[in-house]
């Protein structure tokens, strides 16, 4: 894979390198700047506690030896002592208190007529008491005439101490006064030394550590999702083995092991759904032959029941008091017409699966439209069994909306076939008091005959309203089609068994009787009409919810 610097600076590997390379750096350089900052500080506090400590052994022979400073031959060689037991100490000086603000000098480790003093450095004493005082100064020249004289602006290159000389006696003051020059030079060249080889060596150590945090993140990060990225890819180009074995147990490795457990599945799914479709296409090619037999064995019952239907027709004009014989009679004519209706869907649906190259879950839909359909044929065969008795009505309430709803499922193929489309305008949460199937038998009926009026295809509207006028919670509910109409003359016989206006073959004569058999069975009642433009409309009422 080529290195693309654009893509990579958008990657969570470069943020995360940029953002820790600059934390690290930020530290690095804070941390090599406080070291050298500390041994400066340290540098500093040693020589000058060098001088301090020096002079503290001169005050502690002097009061020991000869603090009357009358020897100043025997001092001076214990200030040669001190001096040459460490290089940094440039000079000490001792000198005696002379009066109540003024001293007099006594003897130093350097030559006697070198020594630049002045009287006036009794101030020390008289305003520091016993305390050392501390001063920064350069060494070279030295002017001690003024306390301002301290104050010279120049870069300082050592340190000097004036430590009063404690008196013998409790109470009394200073007896003279000891100064001590330490230099720093040496330790100066040291110091910078030692800086300079601190920066001279953060460049190195900054890159080592972009270099080390480089591949530390390449390693916890980068690599894993390399190799979970690859196998990404093989299985979107349909590697079903693909997987990814990161060698982690941490969150890369968790991922994946989730991405393996996910290819894994799908892997088994594409399995199911192969076997599915070869079980599909082995019913298929079964059912087509059952459903061939089952039209002709229809044709033959429909046959019988249109002659049975005549009869019946007769007797109900003749024998009024037989009505439950007729409506049975009816029932029976209605398991012809809705068996026909069901398998023309079964077809259309079928046809759908064999066109389409794999399984969905649109597909897996469209199968259990099949499966219920045929369940609808065991159940009109069930019926024409027990069609001696009025179905009794299970009346529940359930929305109007998911009704229509699944109607639609149902309508869609035919609708589609004859470039009808179907608008639908009924309250979604209005609820119906009905028989789920009986309401099914019905609308399918309508829809059917209005689909039928339409060769050259247009709208169909479904509307509801409810009824204001009437005695109990009831819908008016109208069903509109843009057809060819029906002939005034005809209108008072279409509710008539076996009475059609349909071409020979195209139907029975029983669809618009059982969807009045329907609605009367619910309380209500249904009427059709020619609308004043095209077309008619069929209007019904049904119980609310």
């Amino acid at each position: 894979m080529n290195f693309n610097p654009l893509r990579w600076l958008n990657s969570v590997h470069a943020k995360l390198f940029v953002l820790t390379g600059v934390v690290t750096s930020l530290l690095t350089i804070m941390v090599a700047f406080s070291i050298t900052r500390d041994s400066r500080r340290a540098m500093e506090d040693y020589t000058r506690n060098l001088a301090l400590q020096t002079a503290l052994a001169v005050e502690t022979e002097i009061m020991e030896r000869d603090p009357e400073f009358k020897d100043p031959h025997k001092i001076k060689e214990v200030l040669e002592s001190l001096q040459g037991s460490d290089k940094s100490i440039v000079r000490i000086d001792v000198f005696k208190a002379d009066g109540k603000d003024k001293v007099a000098f006594v003897t130093s480790s350097a030559e006697d007529d070198k020594v630049k003093w002045s009287p006036i450095m009794g101030w020390r004493m008289a305003t520091q008491g016993e305390s050392p005082t501390f001063d920064k100064v350069p060494l070279i020249p030295e002017d001690e005439t003024l306390p301002q004289a301290k104050a010279t602006g120049s870069e300082t290159t050592g340190w000097r101490v004036f430590l009063p000389i404690s008196s013998p006696r409790q109470g009394k003051p200073p007896i003279g006064l000891v100064k001590t020059v330490c230099d720093m030079e040496r330790w100066e060249v040291v110091w910078k030394t030692n800086r300079h080889r601190t920066y001279k060596k953060l460049p190195p150590i900054l890159l080592g550590e972009f270099l080390l945090l480089w591949v530390i993140l390449a390693w916890l990060l980068n690599d894993p999702l390399k190799i979970i990225t690859s196998a990404m890819e093989r299985l979107e180009q349909g590697d079903l083995d693909a997987r990814a074995y990161p060698k982690r147990r941490d969150e890369m490795g968790s991922i994946a092991e989730r991405f393996n457990q996910m290819a894994s599945q799908l892997q088994r799914a594409m399995s199911e759904r192969d076997e599915l479709i070869a079980e599909v296409k082995t019913l298929n090619q079964g059912l087509q032959t059952r459903i061939d037999d089952a039209l002709a064995e229809l044709q033959a019952k429909n046959h019988e029941l249109e002659l049975l239907l005549e009869r019946i027709t007769l007797l109900r004009e003749e024998l009024g008091q037989q009505e439950r014989l007729a409506v049975a009679g009816q029932l029976t004519a209605a398991f012809a017409h809705e068996v026909g209706t069901p398998l023309n869907l079964v077809a259309g649906h079928l046809q759908l699966i064999l066109s389409q190259d794999d399984l969905s879950d649109r597909t897996r839909e469209r199968l259990g439209v099949v499966q219920a359909q045929i369940q609808r044929v065991g159940d009109i065969v069930r019926k024409l069994l027990g069609h001696t008795r009025r179905p009794e009505i299970n009346r529940t309430p359930f929305p109007f909306g998911a009704l229509v709803e699944d109607l639609q499922r149902l309508w869609t193929p035919t609708l589609t076939s004859h470039g009808i489309t179907l608008i639908s305008d009924v309250p979604a949460d209005g609820l119906l008091s009905v028989d789920r199937k009986q309401m099914e038998q019905l609308f399918i009926n309508l829809v059917n005959n209005a689909a039928d009026a339409m060769p050259e295809g247009g709208q169909i509207r479904l509307s509801a309203s409810p009824v204001p006028s009437a005695p109990d919670a009831r819908w008016e509910i109208k069903l509109e089609d843009e057809g060819t109409g029906i002939p005034e003359d005809l209108l008072p016989k279409v509710f008539k068994p076996m009475f059609t206006t349909k071409p020979e073959g195209k139907g029975t004569g029983l669809g618009l009787a059982i969807c009045r058999e329907i609605v009367r069975a619910h309380g209500g009642e249904i009427h059709i009409a020619n609308r004043d433009e095209k077309g008619s409309v069929v209007k019904f009422t049904l119980p609310m919810g």
